[in-house]
């Protein structure tokens, strides 16, 4: 007897689901592209328990017959379209007709749906691809379907789903994409009796963005569109200084149809590769159209990915399309004096002094800066001062393209670690360049420090120790910060409120999708209160499962981030000496969090090489 054997329908059906469905959210994908495709204006999603227990979808669209709702369940069996010629003129969202059985084969499923030309709906319960009842029933008119607990009767599929929080937040991403994508359909979607996403049909995609993220978004986005021979781009891009941690903020989508996809997600890249340190990604809402024959939508089950024909020319489109709005966007400064008033002529030694903003030598110490906030709240009495002596190994370091130092004469620092008994040679402050980088010397080296990094690196084992033990103290706020989430984010607020709490953060919910922020760490601004709370949203959902060790980590880093003295700062002679010590007192004082260098420096024998001696 052969090996080959055909295999049994329902176990067939139940691996084809397994293509189909992956996650509640893929369930609720597939319903509101259903939804969407029968001319459906309102749109109302239910889940309960991240959707695992149930995911309920209802449109008011054109439909189904009798016939229809029971055909809808079987395999490839679809309206959407008729021959191979179809396959490369898709315009609809579903056409593989693959959706419902899947679905079906791995829950319990209940229809209800009725077209205007019928008197009565028709009712149709399935469980496990089993159709158990057909009836008639009463109902206004649309479809809705109730799918509940999600791989039953396929366990092994089960054990492999998330959290409720986890779930509930790829439910609520997913219909946020849905929701930005068409305007002109309203959207309602509710979490045990929680609404986390209502928005009425609007006119314009401004509109939307604006019911959905708030007037924040908009205004630190910048509006694109270009129309290229076959492409048109257009949506919003985030300004060069509102980066985030990670690409939860990109939305992309095709004809209508949201997706995954590596092309645009490196063309959005690209646009910023001079904008953006490492690590930080845009922000983006961007759409992409073109005639259904140059992308190819049939390459994943879940329809979540498509190939283009030309990628190159749809990714120099979207290029375009976002680095001329950022440069439209680009604020022009302009100051203009009376004669009068204009300063007398310099020396060109003065001249040359301002345009590299040096200041040496220093003037005495002075009082601390106000403007500095509560950035140097750390500032205390020195403590004893570890030795520091300046490794000879050196290794390139290239300042970028342009540069008229050769890459042999710099050098990342090693920075051994040494007794503190050993007599070491003492750094001395030569000043601050362009307000963002302390520069020092010893006998043999002359020292680049950043000072955004560097405080950094301080505040980040300061906190992570601190966290360690106990929570970092709360300074109450005279006044409490309100701050919009998005739905995804405010579904994940919850699961990440008590490690809010211990980085010193307390908010409560103000109304609708708001926060109320009553309380921050002392050592952050109120400036950053908003872009900190938004970022630790992000890390804490991401990082809920791993180990307590790298949760903590992730938070130091953030929190040190936000608190960190800003470049383009001026700072006295006491806060750069208190840098400088406390940097080199440091377990790891070469590199910040995220893992960028701190110090950069120049032995005697490298400078003396740039003079040719």
């Amino acid at each position: 007897m052969g090996k080959i054997r055909i295999l049994p329908d329902p176990l067939a059906s139940k691996i084809a689901a397994g293509e189909v469905v992956e996650r509640p959210a893929s369930v609720v994908k597939e319903l509101i592209e259903n939804a969407l495709d029968a001319g459906g204006r309102q749109i109302r999603i239910e889940v309960e328990l991240g959707g695992k227990k149930l995911v309920r979808v209802a449109d008011d669209g054109e439909g189904m017959t009798r016939d229809d709702a029971l055909l809808a369940f079987e395999r490839h069996a679809t309206s959407k379209i008729t021959s191979v010629e179809d396959l490369e003129h898709i315009v609809t969202l579903g056409f593989r007709g693959e959706a419902l059985p899947s679905i079906a084969a791995v829950a319990r499923v209940l229809l209800r749906t009725k077209t205007a030309a019928d008197l009565v709906g028709t009712e149709v319960e399935i469980e496990g691809g089993k159709i158990k009842d057909v009836r008639e029933c009463a109902w206004t008119g649309g479809t809705e379907v109730h799918v509940r607990d999600l791989f039953y009767n396929v366990p092994a599929r089960r054990k492999f789903l998330k959290s409720d929080t986890t779930e509930l937040f790829h439910v609520t991403n997913l219909v946020t994409h849905y929701a930005l994508c068409y305007p002109r359909v309203a959207f309602r979607l509710q979490h045990g009796g929680r609404i986390l996403l209502d928005v009425a049909a609007v006119e314009t995609l401004r509109e939307r963005a604006y019911q959905v993220f708030g007037a924040d978004f908009l205004a630190s986005v910048v509006e694109l569109e270009h129309v290229g021979e076959s492409v048109r781009v257009y949506g919003f891009a985030s300004k060069p200084n509102w980066g985030r941690t990670t690409r939860e903020a990109q939305y992309f989508f095709v004809n209508g149809r949201y997706v995954r996809d590596r092309v645009l997600a490196q063309a959005l890249s690209e646009s910023y590769r001079t904008l953006l340190p490492s690590g930080m990604h845009p922000a983006a809402v961007l759409f992409v159209e073109l005639p259904p024959s140059d992308v190819d939508v049939n390459v994943h089950p879940a329809k979540i990915e498509v190939r283009f024909r030309r990628p190159v020319q749809v990714q120099a489109a979207i290029i375009e399309a976002v680095r001329r709005a950022l440069q439209q966007a680009r604020p022009v400064l302009e100051v203009k004096r009376p004669v009068e008033d204009r300063p007398p002529p310099r020396s060109e030694r003065t001249l040359a002094r301002e345009a590299f903003h040096l200041q040496a030598p220093l003037a005495p110490s002075t009082p601390r800066q106000p403007s500095l906030g509560l950035a140097f709240s750390a500032m205390g009495a020195p403590k004893e001062r570890k030795a520091f002596v300046p490794s000879e190994a050196a290794s390139p370091e290239v300042f970028g393209a342009g540069s008229s130092i050769s890459p042999q004469c710099l050098a990342r620092p090693s920075l051994d670690a040494v007794a503190e008994e050993e007599v070491a040679e003492r750094i001395r402050l030569l000043g601050q360049f362009r307000q963002s980088f302390i520069l020092a010397a010893t006998d043999r080296e002359l020292l680049l420090i950043d000072q955004h990094a560097a405080h950094e690196r301080i505040l980040f084992e300061r906190f992570r120790e601190q966290l360690a033990r106990e929570a970092l103290p709360a300074q109450p706020l005279l006044v409490p910060e309100i701050i919009e989430l998005t739905p995804a984010q405010h579904a994940a607020f919850e699961s990440v409120r008590e490690d809010l709490a211990r980085l010193g953060i307390e908010v409560g919910e103000f109304s609708g999708r708001a926060l109320a922020l009553t309380a921050l760490p002392a050592d952050v601004p109120l400036s950053e209160a908003r872009p900190l709370v938004l970022e630790l949203l992000e890390v804490a959902d991401q990082e809920r499962r791993s180990s307590p060790e790298r949760l903590c980590d992730r938070l130091a880093a953030s929190l040190a981030c936000r608190a960190a003295v800003k470049i383009h700062t001026p700072l006295t002679e006491a806060m750069m000496r208190w840098l400088v010590d406390e940097l080199f007192r440091a377990s790891f004082p070469t590199s910040c969090p995220h893992g960028r260098p701190v110090v950069v420096r120049f032995t005697l024998r490298e400078i003396e090489r740039l003079f040719h001696r």
